[in-house]
């Protein structure tokens, strides 16, 4: 920098004089420069040796292309495959090997409950009937043996002992395919007893119902004690007391108020449209109070 300033000084002596402004103002401009670059760090050309041009522009470098458009999804992390979900598969267990003593034999067919044979009805119905002519066979046999002259009031006994063979036969296993007919024909038989003994026979338009529904609910309802079937003896109960319900309104209707067959049942006739009132009006209580209860549940 000294040499430097020393040649300028030589050159400003030997300027003409025409020249002063331009070279006072040239001398001016490089004073200013020369303080600005006092100001300035140096650098010596040994240490820029070894370091790159990182301010050198990149002529020779092919501009950089576009990155092209992807498409396809982009996968932030790689999955292990250990993490994907496999179909769980069943796991089959190896037949162990077993000596031949305790090797299993073929597999025993399921037992199953044996279900109760239904009972034919028609060899059921032919069972019961052999029984009761065997009976009623035997029976006009003893008559005619005897000579028991059943003609005037023991002919009912043909139909009420038919009746109660079949109630006997369905009550030892018949079932009631013979209990049901046995409870009919012994009701028919005794209302036949008592109307050809009393000569009531106008009483038969309120006494059938002795015989349907109630013969029917006598004959469910014995045999329901036999098997214990619950359902079955509240059904044959019901039936009875319908049928004898019927009757009581019958008696009242026929022989309290109109009095069909003219006859004086005593005590009997007159109290039946009282004892009717009374047992509607329990049925009703009992009811009311079933319906309460069902309520409140």
């Amino acid at each position: 920098m000294a040499h430097m300033s020393k040649r300028k000084r030589a050159s400003l002596g030997k300027t003409p004089a025409g020249a002063d402004q331009k070279s006072g103002d040239e001398a001016a401009t490089s004073a200013a420069d020369m303080a600005a670059k006092d100001d300035m760090a140096h650098v010596s050309p040994d240490l820029l040796a070894g370091s790159p041009d990182i301010f050198a522009p990149k002529w020779n470098e092919p501009p950089a292309e576009p990155s092209e458009v992807v498409s396809e999804p982009v996968v932030s992390e790689a999955v292990p495959e250990t993490a994907t979900e496999k179909p769980i598969e069943p796991v089959i267990a190896e037949p162990v090997e077993s000596s031949p003593i305790f090797a299993p034999g073929p597999a025993a067919p399921p037992v199953y409950p044996k279900a109760q044979a239904e009972r034919r009805p028609g060899g059921g119905s032919s069972g019961a009937l052999g029984i009761v002519l065997v009976v009623v066979g035997l029976f006009a046999l003893g008559v005619v043996l005897f000579g028991v002259d059943l003609t005037q009031y023991g002919w009912p006994l043909f139909v009420i002992i038919p009746g109660l063979t079949l109630l006997v036969v369905g009550f030892v296993g018949g079932g009631q395919g013979a209990s049901i007919p046995g409870g009919i024909v012994t009701m028919l038989g005794l209302l036949l007893a008592y109307s050809n003994s009393t000569g009531d026979w106008p009483s038969w338009a309120f006494a059938w119902s002795l015989v349907v529904p109630f013969g029917v609910g006598l004959g469910i309802y014995l045999q329901a004690l036999r098997d214990r079937d619950l359902v079955a003896l509240k059904r044959g109960r019901t039936l009875m007391f319908v049928g004898a319900l019927i009757f009581m309104i019958g008696f009242v209707l026929f022989e309290s108020i109109l009095g069909i067959s003219d006859m004086d049942y005593g005590v009997f006739g007159k109290a039946a449209l009282p004892g009717l009132l009374v047992v509607i009006g329990i049925i009703l209580l009992v009811r009311s109070i079933q319906r309460s209860r069902r309520a409140n549940i």
